[in-house]
Protein backbone atom coordinates (compact mmCIF):
# COMPACT_ATOMS: atom_id res chain seq x y z
CA UNK A 1 0.00 0.00 0.00
CA UNK A 2 1.00 3.63 -0.47
CA UNK A 3 2.12 5.15 2.80
CA UNK A 4 0.68 8.46 4.02
CA UNK A 5 2.90 11.46 3.41
CA UNK A 6 3.90 11.69 7.08
CA UNK A 7 5.10 8.05 7.14
CA UNK A 8 6.79 8.36 3.76
CA UNK A 9 8.76 11.32 5.10
CA UNK A 10 9.70 9.27 8.17
CA UNK A 11 10.86 6.45 5.89
CA UNK A 12 12.95 8.79 3.74
CA UNK A 13 14.60 10.31 6.82
CA UNK A 14 15.43 6.85 8.21
CA UNK A 15 16.92 5.41 5.04
CA UNK A 16 18.74 8.68 4.39
CA UNK A 17 21.01 7.87 7.35
CA UNK A 18 22.35 4.81 5.53
CA UNK A 19 25.68 5.37 3.81
CA UNK A 20 25.47 2.19 1.72
CA UNK A 21 23.25 3.41 -1.10
CA UNK A 22 22.72 -0.02 -2.65
CA UNK A 23 21.22 -1.24 0.63
CA UNK A 24 18.67 1.57 0.92
CA UNK A 25 15.98 0.03 -1.33
CA UNK A 26 16.17 -3.29 0.51
CA UNK A 27 16.02 -1.65 3.94
CA UNK A 28 13.27 0.71 2.77
CA UNK A 29 11.10 -2.23 1.73
CA UNK A 30 11.57 -3.89 5.12
CA UNK A 31 10.76 -0.66 6.96
CA UNK A 32 7.76 0.04 4.72
CA UNK A 33 6.31 -3.37 5.57
CA UNK A 34 6.65 -2.62 9.29
CA UNK A 35 5.09 0.81 8.87
CA UNK A 36 2.25 -0.53 6.76
CA UNK A 37 1.40 -3.33 9.23
CA UNK A 38 1.40 -0.97 12.20
CA UNK A 39 -0.59 1.69 10.33
CA UNK A 40 -3.30 -0.80 9.34
CA UNK A 41 -3.45 -2.11 12.92
CA UNK A 42 -4.19 1.42 14.20
CA UNK A 43 -6.83 1.90 11.50
CA UNK A 44 -8.51 -1.34 12.56
CA UNK A 45 -8.66 0.05 16.11
CA UNK A 46 -10.84 2.91 14.83
CA UNK A 47 -8.27 5.71 14.44
CA UNK A 48 -8.58 8.13 11.55
CA UNK A 49 -5.80 8.22 8.94
CA UNK A 50 -3.87 11.19 10.36
CA UNK A 51 -3.98 9.87 13.92
CA UNK A 52 -2.99 6.38 12.78
CA UNK A 53 -0.02 7.79 10.83
CA UNK A 54 1.11 9.86 13.81
CA UNK A 55 0.77 6.91 16.19
CA UNK A 56 2.71 4.66 13.79
CA UNK A 57 5.59 7.15 13.59
CA UNK A 58 5.68 7.38 17.38
CA UNK A 59 5.63 3.60 17.68
CA UNK A 60 8.59 3.26 15.30
CA UNK A 61 10.59 5.89 17.17
CA UNK A 62 12.93 8.59 15.98
CA UNK A 63 13.70 8.22 12.25
CA UNK A 64 17.30 9.37 12.58
CA UNK A 65 18.04 6.98 15.42
CA UNK A 66 16.40 4.07 13.58
CA UNK A 67 18.32 4.93 10.42
CA UNK A 68 21.59 5.00 12.37
CA UNK A 69 20.92 1.49 13.63
CA UNK A 70 20.14 0.37 10.10
CA UNK A 71 23.35 1.97 8.88
CA UNK A 72 25.27 -0.17 11.36
CA UNK A 73 23.42 -3.33 10.32
CA UNK A 74 23.61 -2.72 6.58
CA UNK A 75 27.25 -2.46 5.68
CA UNK A 76 29.40 -4.38 3.19
CA UNK A 77 31.07 -7.29 4.92
CA UNK A 78 34.43 -7.95 3.30
CA UNK A 79 36.24 -11.14 4.24
CA UNK A 80 39.68 -9.71 4.99
CA UNK A 81 41.08 -13.15 5.77
CA UNK A 82 40.19 -14.51 2.32
CA UNK A 83 41.48 -11.37 0.64
CA UNK A 84 44.76 -11.70 2.55
CA UNK A 85 45.06 -15.41 1.70
CA UNK A 86 44.58 -14.70 -2.01
CA UNK A 87 47.22 -11.96 -2.08
CA UNK A 88 49.63 -14.02 0.06
CA UNK A 89 49.36 -17.22 -2.00
CA UNK A 90 49.72 -15.24 -5.24
CA UNK A 91 52.82 -13.52 -3.81
CA UNK A 92 54.30 -16.90 -2.83
CA UNK A 93 53.63 -18.08 -6.38
CA UNK A 94 55.51 -15.04 -7.68
CA UNK A 95 58.56 -15.79 -5.52
CA UNK A 96 58.50 -19.53 -6.25
CA UNK A 97 58.27 -18.96 -9.99
CA UNK A 98 61.26 -16.62 -9.82
CA UNK A 99 63.34 -19.00 -7.70
CA UNK A 100 62.58 -22.24 -9.54
CA UNK A 101 62.93 -21.31 -13.19
CA UNK A 102 65.70 -19.67 -15.22
CA UNK A 103 65.39 -15.93 -14.88
CA UNK A 104 66.96 -12.56 -15.39
CA UNK A 105 66.08 -9.06 -14.27
CA UNK A 106 63.58 -8.65 -17.13
CA UNK A 107 61.91 -11.91 -16.11
CA UNK A 108 61.52 -10.64 -12.54
CA UNK A 109 59.85 -7.44 -13.67
CA UNK A 110 57.53 -9.43 -15.93
CA UNK A 111 56.46 -11.67 -13.04
CA UNK A 112 56.00 -8.66 -10.78
CA UNK A 113 53.91 -7.02 -13.51
CA UNK A 114 51.71 -10.12 -13.67
CA UNK A 115 51.16 -9.92 -9.90
CA UNK A 116 50.24 -6.22 -10.06
CA UNK A 117 47.90 -6.79 -13.01
CA UNK A 118 46.34 -9.75 -11.19
CA UNK A 119 45.76 -7.61 -8.10
CA UNK A 120 44.02 -5.00 -10.26
CA UNK A 121 41.78 -7.73 -11.71
CA UNK A 122 41.05 -8.97 -8.19
CA UNK A 123 39.84 -5.58 -7.02
CA UNK A 124 37.96 -4.95 -10.26
CA UNK A 125 35.95 -8.12 -9.61
CA UNK A 126 35.72 -7.23 -5.92
CA UNK A 127 34.00 -3.88 -6.55
CA UNK A 128 31.92 -5.23 -9.42
CA UNK A 129 28.25 -5.72 -8.57
CA UNK A 130 28.00 -9.51 -8.77
CA UNK A 131 24.21 -9.30 -9.24
CA UNK A 132 24.88 -8.23 -12.83
CA UNK A 133 25.21 -11.94 -13.60
CA UNK A 134 21.63 -12.49 -12.42
CA UNK A 135 20.05 -9.28 -13.75
CA UNK A 136 21.55 -9.54 -17.23
CA UNK A 137 22.17 -13.29 -17.54
CA UNK A 138 20.77 -13.61 -21.08
CA UNK A 139 22.76 -10.64 -22.39
CA UNK A 140 26.00 -11.79 -20.78
CA UNK A 141 25.54 -15.36 -22.02
CA UNK A 142 24.93 -14.04 -25.55
CA UNK A 143 28.05 -11.87 -25.39
CA UNK A 144 30.05 -14.83 -24.08
CA UNK A 145 28.90 -16.91 -27.06
CA UNK A 146 29.64 -14.10 -29.55
CA UNK A 147 33.16 -13.58 -28.22
CA UNK A 148 33.68 -17.34 -28.24
CA UNK A 149 32.68 -17.50 -31.92
CA UNK A 150 35.10 -14.67 -32.71
CA UNK A 151 37.82 -16.67 -30.99
CA UNK A 152 36.84 -19.77 -32.95
CA UNK A 153 36.34 -18.31 -36.42
CA UNK A 154 37.19 -14.61 -36.26
CA UNK A 155 39.99 -12.16 -35.53
CA UNK A 156 40.37 -13.23 -31.89
CA UNK A 157 41.49 -16.70 -32.91
CA UNK A 158 44.89 -17.75 -31.60
CA UNK A 159 46.18 -21.17 -32.62
CA UNK A 160 49.18 -22.73 -30.90
CA UNK A 161 50.27 -26.38 -31.29
CA UNK A 162 46.93 -27.21 -32.89
CA UNK A 163 44.87 -25.76 -30.03
CA UNK A 164 42.83 -22.57 -29.84
CA UNK A 165 44.53 -20.96 -26.84
CA UNK A 166 42.11 -18.03 -26.55
CA UNK A 167 39.05 -20.29 -26.57
CA UNK A 168 40.61 -22.68 -24.07
CA UNK A 169 40.83 -19.83 -21.58
CA UNK A 170 37.49 -18.26 -22.42
CA UNK A 171 35.40 -21.32 -21.53
CA UNK A 172 36.54 -21.16 -17.90
CA UNK A 173 34.37 -18.07 -17.29
CA UNK A 174 31.27 -20.22 -17.72
CA UNK A 175 30.53 -21.01 -14.02
CA UNK A 176 29.71 -17.39 -13.07
CA UNK A 177 27.51 -17.09 -16.17
CA UNK A 178 25.77 -20.33 -15.31
CA UNK A 179 25.12 -19.05 -11.78
CA UNK A 180 23.24 -16.11 -13.31
CA UNK A 181 21.29 -18.38 -15.67
CA UNK A 182 20.37 -20.65 -12.77
CA UNK A 183 19.21 -17.63 -10.77
CA UNK A 184 17.14 -16.35 -13.70
CA UNK A 185 15.37 -19.71 -14.11
CA UNK A 186 14.54 -20.15 -10.41
CA UNK A 187 10.93 -20.99 -9.61
CA UNK A 188 10.23 -22.30 -13.14
CA UNK A 189 10.20 -25.97 -12.20
CA UNK A 190 11.26 -28.60 -14.70
CA UNK A 191 11.25 -26.06 -17.54
CA UNK A 192 13.81 -23.96 -15.65
CA UNK A 193 16.09 -26.98 -15.16
CA UNK A 194 15.76 -27.80 -18.86
CA UNK A 195 16.73 -24.24 -19.83
CA UNK A 196 19.78 -24.39 -17.59
CA UNK A 197 20.88 -27.62 -19.24
CA UNK A 198 20.33 -26.15 -22.71
CA UNK A 199 22.65 -23.25 -21.83
CA UNK A 200 25.43 -25.81 -21.32
CA UNK A 201 25.39 -26.57 -25.06
CA UNK A 202 27.51 -23.47 -25.60
CA UNK A 203 30.06 -24.75 -23.09
CA UNK A 204 30.28 -28.16 -24.76
CA UNK A 205 30.55 -26.62 -28.23
CA UNK A 206 33.44 -24.31 -27.34
CA UNK A 207 35.23 -26.88 -25.15
CA UNK A 208 35.19 -29.48 -27.93
CA UNK A 209 36.43 -27.07 -30.59
CA UNK A 210 39.15 -25.55 -28.38
CA UNK A 211 39.76 -28.48 -27.77
CA UNK A 212 39.93 -28.84 -23.98
CA UNK A 213 38.84 -32.14 -22.48
CA UNK A 214 39.67 -30.92 -18.98
CA UNK A 215 37.39 -27.86 -19.37
CA UNK A 216 34.63 -30.04 -20.84
CA UNK A 217 34.75 -32.50 -17.92
CA UNK A 218 35.43 -30.08 -15.06
CA UNK A 219 32.89 -27.44 -16.06
CA UNK A 220 30.20 -30.04 -16.78
CA UNK A 221 30.72 -31.48 -13.29
CA UNK A 222 30.68 -28.00 -11.70
CA UNK A 223 27.59 -26.83 -13.59
CA UNK A 224 25.61 -30.00 -12.88
CA UNK A 225 26.67 -29.79 -9.24
CA UNK A 226 25.45 -26.19 -9.01
CA UNK A 227 22.15 -27.16 -10.62
CA UNK A 228 21.71 -30.20 -8.38
CA UNK A 229 22.38 -28.08 -5.27
CA UNK A 230 19.79 -25.52 -6.39
CA UNK A 231 17.20 -28.26 -6.98
CA UNK A 232 17.99 -29.74 -3.57
CA UNK A 233 17.41 -26.36 -1.90
CA UNK A 234 14.05 -25.93 -3.63
CA UNK A 235 15.00 -23.21 -6.11
CA UNK A 236 12.90 -24.90 -8.81
CA UNK A 237 9.89 -25.72 -6.70
CA UNK A 238 9.28 -28.87 -4.72
CA UNK A 239 12.24 -31.20 -4.72
CA UNK A 240 11.53 -34.46 -6.56
CA UNK A 241 13.60 -37.41 -7.72
CA UNK A 242 12.80 -36.57 -11.33
CA UNK A 243 14.19 -33.05 -10.99
CA UNK A 244 17.33 -34.28 -9.23
CA UNK A 245 18.02 -36.89 -11.92
CA UNK A 246 17.36 -34.33 -14.66
CA UNK A 247 19.85 -31.90 -13.09
CA UNK A 248 22.70 -34.43 -13.39
CA UNK A 249 21.57 -36.04 -16.65
CA UNK A 250 24.64 -34.84 -18.63
CA UNK A 251 26.95 -36.51 -16.12
CA UNK A 252 25.00 -39.76 -16.32
CA UNK A 253 25.15 -39.68 -20.13
CA UNK A 254 28.91 -38.99 -20.13
CA UNK A 255 29.50 -41.78 -17.59
CA UNK A 256 27.45 -44.26 -19.63
CA UNK A 257 29.24 -43.26 -22.83
CA UNK A 258 32.65 -43.63 -21.16
CA UNK A 259 31.79 -47.13 -19.94
CA UNK A 260 30.57 -48.07 -23.40
CA UNK A 261 33.83 -46.85 -24.96
CA UNK A 262 35.98 -48.81 -22.52
CA UNK A 263 34.15 -52.06 -23.19
CA UNK A 264 33.95 -51.62 -26.96
CA UNK A 265 37.35 -50.14 -27.88
CA UNK A 266 40.05 -52.61 -26.76
CA UNK A 267 43.06 -50.26 -26.95
CA UNK A 268 41.46 -47.95 -24.36
CA UNK A 269 42.35 -50.54 -21.74
CA UNK A 270 46.00 -49.99 -22.63
CA UNK A 271 45.62 -46.24 -22.05
CA UNK A 272 43.99 -46.88 -18.68
CA UNK A 273 46.88 -49.16 -17.71
CA UNK A 274 49.42 -46.51 -18.74
CA UNK A 275 47.53 -43.88 -16.76
CA UNK A 276 47.96 -45.77 -13.48
CA UNK A 277 51.27 -47.45 -14.32
CA UNK A 278 53.16 -45.36 -16.90
CA UNK A 279 56.26 -47.56 -16.57
CA UNK A 280 54.60 -50.21 -18.78
CA UNK A 281 55.19 -47.91 -21.78
CA UNK A 282 57.99 -45.73 -20.44
CA UNK A 283 59.54 -45.07 -23.85
CA UNK A 284 56.41 -43.63 -25.45
CA UNK A 285 52.99 -42.71 -23.96
CA UNK A 286 54.17 -43.26 -20.39
CA UNK A 287 57.48 -41.40 -20.71
CA UNK A 288 56.47 -38.17 -19.00
CA UNK A 289 54.59 -39.93 -16.21
CA UNK A 290 57.54 -42.25 -15.62
CA UNK A 291 59.96 -39.35 -15.29
CA UNK A 292 57.66 -37.53 -12.85
CA UNK A 293 57.10 -40.61 -10.69
CA UNK A 294 60.83 -41.24 -10.63
CA UNK A 295 61.34 -37.70 -9.31
CA UNK A 296 58.45 -37.81 -6.85
CA UNK A 297 58.62 -41.38 -5.54
CA UNK A 298 61.85 -42.85 -6.88
CA UNK A 299 59.97 -45.42 -8.98
CA UNK A 300 62.46 -46.79 -11.53
CA UNK A 301 61.69 -46.89 -15.24
CA UNK A 302 63.97 -49.64 -16.61
CA UNK A 303 63.54 -48.77 -20.28
CA UNK A 304 64.61 -45.13 -19.81
CA UNK A 305 68.29 -44.33 -19.80
CA UNK A 306 69.40 -42.13 -16.90
CA UNK A 307 68.62 -38.50 -17.71
CA UNK A 308 68.85 -35.19 -15.96
CA UNK A 309 65.35 -34.78 -14.49
CA UNK A 310 65.61 -31.01 -14.55
CA UNK A 311 65.11 -31.02 -18.34
CA UNK A 312 61.37 -30.98 -17.80
CA UNK A 313 61.40 -27.86 -15.63
CA UNK A 314 64.12 -25.65 -17.03
CA UNK A 315 61.99 -24.40 -19.91
CA UNK A 316 60.12 -21.14 -19.34
CA UNK A 317 56.88 -22.76 -20.51
CA UNK A 318 57.33 -25.85 -18.37
CA UNK A 319 57.49 -24.61 -14.79
CA UNK A 320 53.85 -23.55 -14.73
CA UNK A 321 52.72 -27.14 -15.32
CA UNK A 322 55.11 -28.74 -12.83
CA UNK A 323 55.60 -26.32 -9.96
CA UNK A 324 54.86 -28.93 -7.27
CA UNK A 325 57.16 -31.52 -8.78
CA UNK A 326 59.85 -28.87 -9.25
CA UNK A 327 59.52 -27.82 -5.59
CA UNK A 328 59.91 -31.48 -4.59
CA UNK A 329 62.97 -31.81 -6.82
CA UNK A 330 64.65 -28.67 -5.46
CA UNK A 331 63.55 -28.59 -1.81
CA UNK A 332 62.26 -32.06 -1.02
CA UNK A 333 58.88 -32.96 0.37
CA UNK A 334 58.93 -29.92 2.68
CA UNK A 335 58.77 -27.56 -0.32
CA UNK A 336 56.04 -29.64 -1.92
CA UNK A 337 53.92 -29.74 1.23
CA UNK A 338 54.27 -26.02 1.94
CA UNK A 339 52.97 -25.11 -1.50
CA UNK A 340 50.19 -27.68 -1.39
CA UNK A 341 49.29 -26.57 2.14
CA UNK A 342 48.86 -22.97 0.99
CA UNK A 343 46.61 -24.14 -1.83
CA UNK A 344 44.52 -26.25 0.55
CA UNK A 345 44.21 -23.30 2.96
CA UNK A 346 42.95 -21.14 0.10
CA UNK A 347 40.39 -23.79 -0.97
CA UNK A 348 39.15 -24.55 2.56
CA UNK A 349 38.63 -20.88 3.43
CA UNK A 350 36.99 -20.24 0.06
CA UNK A 351 34.47 -23.06 0.55
CA UNK A 352 33.84 -21.84 4.10
CA UNK A 353 33.02 -18.42 2.68
CA UNK A 354 30.77 -19.94 -0.01
CA UNK A 355 28.79 -22.03 2.49
CA UNK A 356 27.91 -18.92 4.49
CA UNK A 357 25.99 -17.39 1.57
CA UNK A 358 22.23 -17.67 1.89
CA UNK A 359 21.12 -16.05 -1.36
CA UNK A 360 20.78 -18.33 -4.38
CA UNK A 361 22.87 -16.15 -6.72
CA UNK A 362 25.63 -15.39 -4.19
CA UNK A 363 25.90 -19.03 -3.14
CA UNK A 364 25.91 -20.27 -6.75
CA UNK A 365 28.61 -17.79 -7.78
CA UNK A 366 30.83 -18.66 -4.82
CA UNK A 367 30.35 -22.41 -5.07
CA UNK A 368 30.84 -22.37 -8.83
CA UNK A 369 34.14 -20.51 -8.57
CA UNK A 370 35.50 -22.60 -5.70
CA UNK A 371 34.41 -25.96 -7.16
CA UNK A 372 36.16 -25.03 -10.41
CA UNK A 373 39.38 -24.18 -8.59
CA UNK A 374 39.15 -27.33 -6.45
CA UNK A 375 38.90 -29.58 -9.51
CA UNK A 376 41.68 -27.67 -11.27
CA UNK A 377 43.86 -28.26 -8.20
CA UNK A 378 42.98 -31.98 -8.10
CA UNK A 379 43.95 -32.45 -11.77
CA UNK A 380 47.16 -30.47 -11.24
CA UNK A 381 48.20 -32.54 -8.22
CA UNK A 382 47.50 -35.78 -10.11
CA UNK A 383 49.58 -34.53 -13.04
CA UNK A 384 52.45 -33.67 -10.69
CA UNK A 385 52.20 -37.19 -9.27
CA UNK A 386 52.63 -38.62 -12.77
CA UNK A 387 48.98 -39.58 -13.35
CA UNK A 388 48.06 -37.90 -16.65
CA UNK A 389 44.30 -38.27 -16.31
CA UNK A 390 43.53 -34.96 -18.04
CA UNK A 391 45.76 -32.06 -18.97
CA UNK A 392 45.75 -29.71 -15.97
CA UNK A 393 44.74 -26.12 -16.70
CA UNK A 394 46.77 -24.68 -13.83
CA UNK A 395 47.24 -24.46 -10.07
CA UNK A 396 45.19 -21.48 -8.83
CA UNK A 397 47.35 -18.52 -7.71
CA UNK A 398 50.61 -20.50 -7.79
CA UNK A 399 51.22 -21.36 -11.44
CA UNK A 400 52.01 -18.04 -13.07
CA UNK A 401 50.78 -18.08 -16.63
CA UNK A 402 49.92 -14.40 -17.09
CA UNK A 403 46.44 -14.89 -18.53
CA UNK A 404 45.62 -17.69 -16.12
CA UNK A 405 46.59 -15.55 -13.13
CA UNK A 406 44.50 -12.60 -14.34
CA UNK A 407 41.52 -14.86 -14.94
CA UNK A 408 41.89 -16.52 -11.54
CA UNK A 409 42.19 -13.22 -9.70
CA UNK A 410 39.15 -11.75 -11.47
CA UNK A 411 36.98 -14.77 -10.62
CA UNK A 412 38.12 -14.58 -7.00
CA UNK A 413 37.23 -10.89 -7.01
CA UNK A 414 33.70 -11.79 -8.15
CA UNK A 415 33.52 -14.38 -5.37
CA UNK A 416 34.58 -11.78 -2.80
CA UNK A 417 32.05 -9.33 -4.26
CA UNK A 418 29.27 -11.89 -3.71
CA UNK A 419 30.48 -12.44 -0.15
CA UNK A 420 30.80 -8.71 0.56
CA UNK A 421 27.31 -7.69 -0.58
CA UNK A 422 25.42 -11.00 -0.63
CA UNK A 423 23.30 -9.90 2.33
CA UNK A 424 21.40 -7.61 -0.03
CA UNK A 425 20.06 -10.66 -1.83
CA UNK A 426 18.84 -12.38 1.35
CA UNK A 427 17.51 -9.20 2.94
CA UNK A 428 18.05 -10.46 6.49
CA UNK A 429 19.97 -7.64 8.13
CA UNK A 430 17.34 -4.98 9.00
CA UNK A 431 15.19 -7.15 11.26
CA UNK A 432 17.68 -7.42 14.16
CA UNK A 433 18.27 -3.68 13.97
CA UNK A 434 14.56 -2.97 14.21
CA UNK A 435 14.17 -5.39 17.10
CA UNK A 436 17.00 -3.70 19.03
CA UNK A 437 15.36 -0.33 18.40
CA UNK A 438 11.96 -1.43 19.70
CA UNK A 439 13.13 -3.38 22.74
CA UNK A 440 13.11 -0.41 25.23
CA UNK A 441 9.50 0.45 24.48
Amino acid sequence: MNLPEHLQQWLDNATGQMRWKRARPVAAKELADHLSDQYEAFLDEGMDKDAAAEATACEMGDAVETGTLLDRAWRPRPDWVMLGIVLLVAAVGLVVQYVLRPHNDLEWFMLLGHYVAGTICLFFGYFLDYTIFGRHCELLYTLWCVVGLLMLFGPLQRIQSGANISLRRWVWFFPVLFAGILYGQRGKGTAGIRNCLLSMIGLWFFAMFAPSTSALCVLTVVSCGMLFAAVWRGAFGKRTKGKMVLSVLPLLVILAFGIWLIFNIPHLWDHVAILFHPQVDAMYDGFQGSVIQNIMFGIPAPEIEPIDPTWLFTRNDGIGDWILATAKLQFGWAGFLILLGLEVLFLVWGFRLARRQTGLLARSVCMGVMATFALQTALYVLQNFGFMLLSAYGLPLLSYGANYLLQTMFLLGVLLSAQRTGQLESGLAPAPALERKREPS
